[in-house]
């Protein structure tokens, strides 16, 4: 009941954020978005101080004040460097590869200084809307940066792809303990990064779909039949007298037959209909496996689903489409 109450709080105070938080390609940190709180060594440290203070009233010793004034001074100074550290510094957000539904996305971010300032020890991490019956917090993925030498650095922020499509990134958490950790300063923002999810591929025995493709070069395959002439060959007891060459046959070349064949097209369609019975879901997983183990071959393959059919093609940028197109089903406003 604790957890499950724990949850709906941070569930309303994400929601909140969102809300309050404008997206942004870029967001310099200034102290109107920078909070800052003791941490757990402050607290610690706090107590200290208050014992050390205590000690000096009961026993008036001039000493004992003396460390105490000492360690609020520190204490106000560390609260100082802390909030610095991170204020004036720019991040930016920058293109993400797309991934399939399940992996962790690396989304890309830049952080900026300006000229003449260091920002050391720096923790990014995405500050996740816990779902149902996971982790509350999900801050398992954090990066780490300085920047000291150069004037801009490029750091991945991880965040689980859990659905396809068009993915925002959740609000990145930008914190740091520096230079004592005696207080944590940190600041949400939203870079407005999101990233295109696959369907996840589920492996599945795929040669029902695909026997008969031919899976060589050429862009059809022959069968024996009598539509298109292939060739003449010798003649065989049992072939029909209506295919016998005659013309060669009173030229003297002897007893021949002519070849036809029938020219059967090779492309594969990956088609809707061909996993019926299956949600949408599950269709579009395993027609994601299809395309990507078809991309191996160099048979040209297309794609017909509800609104959308893709001519047979092949290449890395004809898989592209075709992902980009099963990722995409179904969200409405999405140019395919």
């Amino acid at each position: 009941m604790a957890s499950r109450i724990r949850e709906n709080w941070q569930r309303q105070v994400y929601r909140w954020m969102r809300g309050r938080i404008k997206p942004a390609n870029q967001v310099k940190l200034s102290q109107k978005i920078i909070y800052i709180l003791p941490s757990g060594s402050g607290l610690v440290f706090i107590t200290a101080i208050a014992l050390v203070f205590i000690a000096a009233i009961n026993y008036a010793v001039s000493l004992a004040f003396g460390l105490a004034f000492l360690m609020v001074s520190l204490f106000v100074l560390a609260i100082f460097y802390t909030w610095n550290n991170l204020n004036r510094l720019t991040l930016s957000g920058l293109p993400t590869q797309a991934v399939f539904c399940g992996e962790q996305i690396p989304f890309n971010v830049m952080l900026s200084r300006d000229p003449g300032r260091s920002h050391e020890t720096l923790e990014l991490q995405f500050h996740e809307l816990p779902g149902q019956g996971q982790q509350s917090a999900s801050h398992s993925h954090s990066s780490l940066v300085n920047l000291i030498d150069a004037d801009r650095d490029q750091v991945r922020v991880f965040a689980l792809a859990r659905r396809r499509g068009y993915y925002p990134a959740p609000l990145l958490r930008i914190s740091t303990t520096f230079p004592l950790g005696l207080a944590r300063a940190w600041s949400v923002v939203d870079l407005n990064m999101h990233c295109l999810v696959y369907p996840k591929p589920i492996p599945f025995q795929m040669e029902e779909f695909t026997s008969g493709a031919g899976g060589n070069d050429d862009s059809t395959i022959s069968r024996e039949g009598n539509e298109d002439f292939y060739g003449i060959r010798e003649y065989v007891p049992g072939d029909p007298l209506k295919q016998v060459a005659w013309k060669n046959l009173a030229k003297g070349q002897g007893m021949q037959v002519k070849e036809f064949v029938d020219y059967v097209d090779s492309r594969i369609w990956l088609d809707w209909d061909m996993f019926y019975g299956f949600s949408t879901e599950e269709r579009l997983s395993r027609l994601c496996y299809c395309v990507l183990q078809l991309a191996k071959r160099s048979a040209p393959y297309g794609l017909k689903i509800p609104g959308i059919e893709i001519a047979p093609g092949s290449g890395m940028d004809h898989r592209d489409r075709l992902l980009r197109a099963l990722a995409l089903y179904g969200e409405a406003g999405v140019q395919r």
